[in-house]
Parts: structure tokens; C-alpha cells; sequence
């Protein structure tokens, strides 16, 4: 697999440095430079001629003059290649992730990552700490934004996507944060940590099916079907273990079962016990928190890390970079003109035009000029610039804001904008009255480092702050939000509002406003694209990546708090000792008991209603869904047919989604429904296509934990496909194990 991936990471670096000027390697003369030799064998060459100080320099990616090794320089870039590594450097701001996984689309999560990693490649980077993987176990999480939401199946194959198009770029992805990492914690300051159940401090307990079915599924998909380069180890502990010092996730999991052969990376500060991380499978530590090179030295003379176990963590590193083309192309010219300005800009709006999900329509959608003549854009998100900040936060080469867009469009149309900024609820609901269509814009606040309090478009709610701080953009500064919809719902019928949430938010006034669109963490032209989906330019393409429940007492983790989340402070802690693996405090233990039954599996098992389902969207058409149908291919692949057709007047896409029911067991009870497969049809009005969703054995199987793999239970497993996780019809039955049906 790997040597498949060399060729083509090859091919993709001749390419690249074949249009540069220059084509010189930066590998040298030496033996272990000859490209005709296989990643490993390279890599045996040259550990074989490093010194001690060679070996403890590379675990932090220094240069290294005696062997020819430049520095390995990551940056970050989730949602762009201007995060931390990049400090102030301006570069494309995408959308926020959880918009690109509402694209339900893996061919346009290639596209996004494409991008990305060209602007990474052009600041000079060999690689990126991303993508971010982690799984929405709670709404409240500060960086839900940075992640593709609620369901392992979709977040698996938009990450596949993104890290596709990334390393074609000739450039090295780093999936994170492995694992459990799925909250920042409460009270706290971003971008550091939260106090109450802080990623650093949480000891997650959770059995090894609710880890294999549910977090471990993104990570698994991008090391066995993307090949990441690298991986990213997390904060958190999971019983008892750092994960960064976790034989059983980096070993037995990350290497024997997945069959990895790249780089474990630490997150920044990761790190803390030399031995205890080099003797788990700890690779590279980006900050140098405890593989700093004295530190590897006094372990290795007091004879606590052996030399081999030493060349162990050097040789991972250094395979990995032969395999992905690191010595075989010039050091990367640190040159942004190299940007694509204008065509990244263009994926980045269609990404965000196809992750825009309309939750509610009564026909006010999309704004006709022949009815519409005048617009009230109303709140103060309007006129800001809103995206998720911490480590992945990005410089904008520039920024066009819902207001901007849509006075832009209206003003193409003949249409006639005013704008308040809702501060006075008087001439609020005055400006709403006076205009033909009043658009209420509201945000939320996220960032890494904490997590938001609450629910509500509040600023009581307010998550963390940017760095540095922009508190213009903050949902502190917003005023009441849910208040100021109302006020306008009741002045004006024909009331929209357009939220940027990084995350599912409470909507109490969905029913008094005429349409309702998400449209989440825009991106730096995002007005635009918003604008172009209100107007019927785009269709609304996404669809929803997480449940939007009707009250904050129905998420999973609102269950059985704090034992679920944020965690349960541990009385029996000793003295607070941070850099070690035996007692960090505070220390909170967090029980994932919704075991399995995350997002909308929790929702579908306690017959819950959501406020709007995962994956539901509207569009500006109507599609049917008929013909369903199950056929068990020779190969012993599922073929789950479905016709769709476009019954609406306008192009449309469709998103047909299959689900699988497996029959639970005693002590091992199954969702109602799980995401198996997906598809984007787009449609002209009339057109009608029959889709096929493949489904393999992994669709039908659960983890055993007692034999440590994947089974396969005999049984009727019901496949059912439709528009939404509430909206399947039945499309057959497949007997397993020998069953008869």
C-alpha cells in the first residue's frame, strides 16, 4: 500500500518540481538519496550513518547538516494554510470543516483539501496538523467547527477526501487528534484550555466498541484508505493512559491493526514523560516538550530508552519522508504569490454554497426582485467577519461579509438594502416593518481551549475569543440574539434568518420565521456565497452534519452530567504533578456511557424529536425517492438502489442517504439506524437518475471486544435510504451469518 503511495507521491512531486525553474533535489549524493530503492531501505541507510545527536535532533524536526536532513516544518490548516505555523501570513480562509462536511460531497472535501495543501506547499511547509477528525459528541465543544460533526461514516469519508487532495499537492497530512479528544473544557481561556474537564486533564472511559465504532472510524479511513502521512496524538487520556503515551492506541490499534507505517506526531505540549512516550510509539514532538534533546539524552545515558527503541521512533520518521517525496524535491520556496487567489477563493465559495443548509422555507426563499424590492439586514454578526478561532484560525486575504454580499447582489438586482444593527430593539422591528423581506443574521462564538456554556444565540452562550481578540466579532457583543429574531419575527412575516454557527444552536423561534438557513463559518468571501444561495443563484446544497435538538436537555452528554461530560473532578488525586503520566490534576473523569449512541443514534434510541435531523436539508426543488431496492452482488458487496427524480421547477441537488439497522445482542445494543453510504446527485428539473450506494461487509459489522476484531453477526439487517435520518423508506433485508430472512 505504501509503496503505491510512494509512486504516486512521486509522480505528483516530479510534476510539481518539474514546472519550477529549478529541479534540483535536496536530498545530496548520498546512498540513501537513490530514488530507485524502496521508503524503507532508504531509511535503513540513513540511520545507519546518523549520530546519537542526529537521531535526538530529528524528534523535533531539526536539521541536520551530518547526514543532509533539513527541518521538517509543519503548519496548521484545517480550514486554511494561514494557522499558527503561518503567524500572521494572509492565505485563503475556507469554510469552517463542519460546512464542508454538510457538502456530503468527498469529491469537494478533495477539492478543499487541494487547496489547502497548495497554499501550505507555497509557504514553504512540508506538511499541516490537519485534518481534524474528531467526533461532535456534544454540541458545546470549541472546536465543533474545526471537525466534520456528529457521525463517523460521514466524517470518515469527508476526511478521506480532504487528505486526497491534500497530499496530491505534494505535501503531508497529519490526521488528529488521535483520540477521544472531543471537548476543550469549561471556564477556561482560548486557546489554551478549559478548568472544568479540560482536554489535558479529562480521563476518558470508554470500551473498545464505542472507540472502534465511533472515534477511531475517521482516523482508521484516512490511514487505510488515504494514507495520511502522519498522526496526531491528543491531550486527553483514555483509561488512565496519556494518548500520547498509549501503547494500546498507537501500538496495538494505530500500527498492528491498521498496518501504519508513518509518523506519530504529539500535539503541542502532548508530550510528557520521555520514556513513557518514546516506549508507546511517540514519534516526533512538535514543541520539543520532552523529546527536546537533552532530555533524550539523559534517558538514553541513564539507560531508560534504549538506543533501539531510540532508531524505532527515528526510523518511522524517516520512512515516512522518503515515502512521501520529502528529500526528493527542492525545499519548498516560501512564496505566496504562488496562490491561486482567485481560483481558491472560487472553491472556497462553492464549498460554502454547498454546505448551506436551508432548515425551513415557506416560499420566502429564494428572493425574487419581481416581488422583492427592498431588504432589511438586521444584527451585528451581519456586518463582521465571523469564523472559529484558535490554532487553525486564519489570516483572510480578505473578507466579505453577509452584509457585503448581500447589499453587492441586491444591488445587481435593483433591490434596495438598509442594515441595523439590532442594538435597539425599536428601530429594529422598524427597519424590519418598512421592507419587503427582513434578514436576521446571527452568530455564535467558538474557539480551541474552551468550550460554550451553553446553547442559546446569547451572550451568556459565548464561547472563546480570537487571537488576537476581535471582540466586534464575538457573540458576547451580539446582544440577544434569539430576542432580537423574535422582535423581527413579529414586525415582519417574511423573516429570514441566516445563522453562522460553528455548531447546532437552539432556534425556539423557528416557527414564527419564514426560512431559516445555516450557513456556518463562511469563509473569507462568505457574504457571497450566502447572498448567492438567497437569491437563488446557488442552490442550497448541504445538508445537516449534526442533530439541532429542541432543547439543551436532549444531547447525549446532557445525560447523566458531569459523569458524561465535562467529567467528575477525581477526590482521590495526590499532588498536582502536570509532566507525568501517573497523576496529572486536576484531573476529571469523563464516562462515554452513550457508548455507541452518538448524535442522532442517541436521538433515534431515546425517540426524541430533534428540532431538525441529521442530514436534512431543503432545496429550491423537490425530489422524489421511489424504487428502492437491495441486491447482494456476487462479490458479496450490497447494491442499495433508489431513483431519483426532480419534481421542482430549478436544479437541485439530491443527497440520497443509506442506513443500516443491525439487530442488537444481549450486552451489545445497536442504533436504530446508522449512515452507511451517500451520494450527491445534481438534477435538472424533470431529470431523474437511478443511484447506486454500495454497502460492504464493514456496513454490517460491529467490534467485538472479546474478539478484539470485526464480526459480523448472524441476522436480518434492514437497509432503509431517503433525505434525512427521519425521512427513510424501507429498500430491503439482508440475511447474515447464515440467517434466513
Amino acid at each position: 500500500m505504501r509503496l503505491r503511495w510512494g509512486l504516486r507521491a512521486a509522480l505528483v512531486i516530479a510534476a510539481i518540481c518539474c514546472s519550477t525553474a529549478s529541479a534540483a533535489t535536496r536530498c545530496g549524493a548520498h546512498p540513501w538519496c537513490d530514488t530507485s530503492l524502496a521508503p524503507e531501505v532508504r531509511a535503513k541507510l540513513m540511520l545507519g550513518a546518523m549520530s546519537t545527536a542526529d537521531k535526538e535532533g530529528i524528534l523535533t524536526g531539526q536539521a541536520e547538516s551530518d547526514v543532509g536532513l533539513p527541518a521538517i516544518r509543519f503548519t496548521d490548516g484545517a480550514v486554511g494554510a494561514g494557522g499558527v505555523g503561518s503567524g500572521t501570513s494572509a492565505a485563503t480562509a475556507m469554510p469552517a470543516a463542519i460546512a464542508l462536511a454538510a457538502n456530503f460531497d468527498p469529491a469537494m472535501a478533495r477539492r478543499y483539501g487541494s487547496v489547502v495543501g497548495a497554499e501550505v506547499r507555497h509557504r514553504g511547509f512540508d506538511g499541516d496538523f490537519g485534518p481534524t477528525v474528531n467526533i461532535m459528541r456534544t454540541p458545546l465543544g470549541g472546536r465543533t467547527f474545526e471537525a466534520y460533526g456528529e457521525d463517523p461514516f460521514l466524517a470518515a469519508q469527508t476526511a478521506v477526501g480532504w487528505i486526497d487532495g491534500f497530499q496530491s499537492e505534494g505535501v503531508m497530512a497529519d490526521v488528529k487528534h488521535f483520540a477521544a479528544n472531543n471537548q476543550e473544557g469549561q471556564l477556561g481561556v482560548s486557546p489554551v484550555w478549559g478548568v472544568v474537564g479540560s482536554r489535558s486533564h479529562v480521563n476518558v472511559h470508554a470500551d473498545p466498541r464505542t472507540l472502534h465504532e465511533v472515534e477511531l472510524v475517521p482516523s482508521e479511513a484516512a490511514i487505510r484508505q488515504a494514507h495520511s502521512a502522519t498522526v496526531m496524538c491528543s491531550y486527553n487520556l483514555i483509561e488512565g493512559r496519556y494518548a500520547c503515551a498509549n501503547p494500546w492506541l498507537l501500538e496495538q490499534t494505530l500500527r498492528q491493526q491498521w498496518g501504519f507505517d508513518g509518523f506519530v506526531a504529539s500535539d503541542a505540549i502532548a508530550c510528557h514523560e520521555t520514556q513513557a512516550n518514546m516506549d508507546a510509539g511517540m514519534d516526533f514532538d512538535i514543541i520539543g516538550s520532552c523529546y527536546y534533546p537533552p532530555l533524550v539524552d539523559a534517558v538514553l545515558r541513564a539507560g531508560l530508552v534504549s538506543e533501539q527503541t531510540l532508531d524505532a521512533r527515528v526510523f518511522d520518521i524517516l520512512r515516512t519522508l522518503f515515502a512521501y517525496g520529502f528529500f526528493d524535491h527542492p525545499t519548498w520556496p516560501s512564496n505566496t504569490s504562488q496562490d491561486d487567489r482567485a481560483g481558491d477563493n472560487a472553491v472556497a465559495d462553492n464549498a460554502e454554497a454547498g454546505g448551506e443548509v436551508l432548515l425551513r422555507n415557506d416560499g420566502t426563499l429564494p428572493i425574487d426582485p419581481r416581488r422583492v424590492h427592498s431588504i432589511a439586514v438586521i444584527g451585528r454578526a451581519a456586518s463582521n467577519y465571523i469564523y472559529g478561532a484558535g490554532s487553525s484560525q486564519v489570516s483572510p486575504y480578505s473578507t466579505t461579509n453577509a452584509l457585503q454580499g448581500i447589499r453587492a447582489r441586491a444591488a445587481a438586482a435593483h433591490v434596495a438594502v438598509t442594515y441595523d444593527d439590532g442594538t435597539d430593539p425599536v428601530t429594529a422591528a422598524r427597519a424590519a416593518a418598512s421592507a419587503d423581506v427582513a434578514i436576521v443574521v446571527a452568530a455564535d462564538s467558538e474557539s480551541e481551549g474552551v468550550d460554550k456554556p451553553c446553547m442559546s444565540l446569547t451572550p451568556a452562550c459565548a464561547g472563546g475569543q480570537g487571537t488576537p481578540p476581535t471582540p466586534e466579532a464575538h457573540q458576547a457583543t451580539f446582544g440577544d440574539q434569539d430576542a432580537l429574531i423574535n422582535t423581527v419575527a413579529a414586525a415582519n412575516r417574511h423573516t429570514v434568518v441566516v445563522l453562522e454557527t460553528g455548531a447546532p444552536v437552539l432556534t425556539p423561534w423557528r416557527d414564527s420565521i419564514a426560512a431559516l438557513l445555516e450557513a456556518w463559518y463562511p469563509g473569507q468571501d462568505g457574504g457571497t456565497p450566502i447572498a448567492r444561495v438567497l437569491f437563488g443563484d446557488s442552490d442550497p446544497g448541504g445538508r445537516l452534519p449534526a442533530t439541532f435538538p429542541r432543547a439543551a436537555g436532549d444531547i447525549p452528554t446532557a445525560t447523566d452530567a458531569p459523569a458524561r461530560y465535562p467529567g467528575r473532578p477525581d477526590p482521590t488525586e495526590g499532588p498536582c504533578t502536570y509532566n507525568t503520566t501517573s497523576a496529572p490534576c486536576p484531573l476529571y473523569q469523563e464516562d462515554y456511557s452513550e457508548g455507541v449512541m452518538v448524535g442522532y443514534r442517541w436521538y433515534d434510541a431515546q425517540r426524541l424529536a430533534p428540532a431538525f435531523p441529521f442530514g436534512f436539508g431543503l432545496s429550491y426543488t423537490t425530489f422524489s425517492f421511489t424504487r428502492p431496492s437491495v441486491a447482494v452482488e456476487r462479490s458479496g458487496l450490497v447494491d442499495v438502489g433508489v431513483t431519483v427524480r426532480n419534481t421542482g421547477g430549478r436544479t437541485g441537488s439530491a443527497v440520497p442517504e443509506a442506513y443500516v439497522a443491525l439487530p442488537s445482542r444481549p450486552g451489545v445494543p445497536e442504533p436504530p439506524w446508522q449512515l452507511k453510504a451517500f451520494a450527491k446527485q445534481q438534477l435538472a428539473p424533470g431529470q431523474s437518475a437511478r443511484v447506486h450506494l454500495t454497502l460492504d461487509a464493514r456496513a454490517f459489522s460491529y467490534w467485538s471486544d472479546a474478539a478484539n476484531a470485526w464480526r459480523i453477526a448472524p441476522g436480518c439487517d434492514r437497509i432503509a435510504v431517503g433525505s434525512s435520518s427521519r425521512a427513510l423508506r424501507p429498500a430491503g433485508v439482508v440475511a447474515q451469518g447464515g440467517a434466513s430472512c
